[in-house]
């Protein structure tokens, strides 16, 4: 989880330090239409995912994520997000194969060690309720919660596999495939926190999310690949994107008009 650390980490460094005040940043602020409600914008970024410790031998992967959003300010300091998005989630999985116990002979195809990593290709909806406080100086943080569901369009296995070929040689294979695995959706929640700086003719953001899943992605899974040992695993992801909000605010359109 050392990656995970230094993303929260720098995220925390980049919203506790100094801005100076000026007056591309006072303009810029207008961007934020005070008489509008509502708002919109776009992210991508990296998802560092992980399959859940229900069962022994799972780990890490890195996916990409993009999204679009829509919120509405419905009292002060608060705003009610509708994001859609695209997800790569998964995790890795190790299993360990032994049909010896059935009586076959203890070669590569009937006794092996199984390292898969999983892309789990998605199409993510949540609803988000979000608290920001705009500082002196303009730029704005905010942190909030939400839940929502994902929608598995398909899925990809980069596996390596390492047995007895013949008696006393060793070795492994590579391959990689796509698999059918995992079940079609899934609910999650999630924490977000964010830092929104403006420019002159949009406003930039950082965000870090955490996604919590809810239900698991594949129920009966069995690491020993034995049917009387299973458990169910959920998939859980870290979050770091980076974003526009409001691109064609007002701003935008009075430079326009200038050309």
């Amino acid at each position: 989880m050392r990656i995970v650390k230094i993303l929260m980490v720098s995220i925390v460094l980049f919203a506790i330090a100094p801005t100076n005040q000026t007056k591309a940043q006072t303009s810029s602020a207008k961007n934020e239409n005070p008489t509008s409600k509502y708002g919109w914008g776009i992210a991508n970024g990296i998802s560092v995912n992980n399959f859940t410790y229900e069962s022994p031998h799972t780990g890490l992967n890195l996916g990409y994520t993009a999204n679009g959003f829509i919120d509405r300010t419905i009292g002060k300091n608060l705003k009610l997000r509708l994001t859609v998005g695209y997800t790569q989630a998964g995790g890795t999985l190790t299993s360990f194969k032994d049909d010896t116990r059935y009586g076959f002979d203890p070669m590569f195809t009937f006794k092996n060690t199984k390292e898969s990593n999983y892309l789990l290709y998605t199409i993510d909806s949540w609803l988000s309720m979000l608290y920001e406080k705009r500082t002196d100086n303009n730029w704005s943080y905010y942190i909030g919660a939400g839940a929502g569901m994902a929608n598995k369009m398909g899925e990809h296995e980069k596996y390596e596999k390492t047995g007895e070929f013949i008696s006393g040689v060793y070795g492994t294979v590579e391959n990689k495939q796509f698999s059918n695995r995992f079940e079609n959706n899934w609910f999650n929640s999630n924490l977000t926190a964010g830092v929104q700086l403006p420019t002159k003719k949009f406003n930039l953001f950082v965000e870090a999310r955490y996604i919590l899943g809810i239900t698991s992605v594949r129920p009966y899974y069995s690491y020993i690949e034995f049917d009387g040992v299973n458990t169910e695993i959920r998939t859980n992801a870290f979050q770091l994107t980076l974003g526009a909000r409001n691109m064609f605010g007002p701003n935008f359109l009075k430079s326009k008009k200038k050309k």
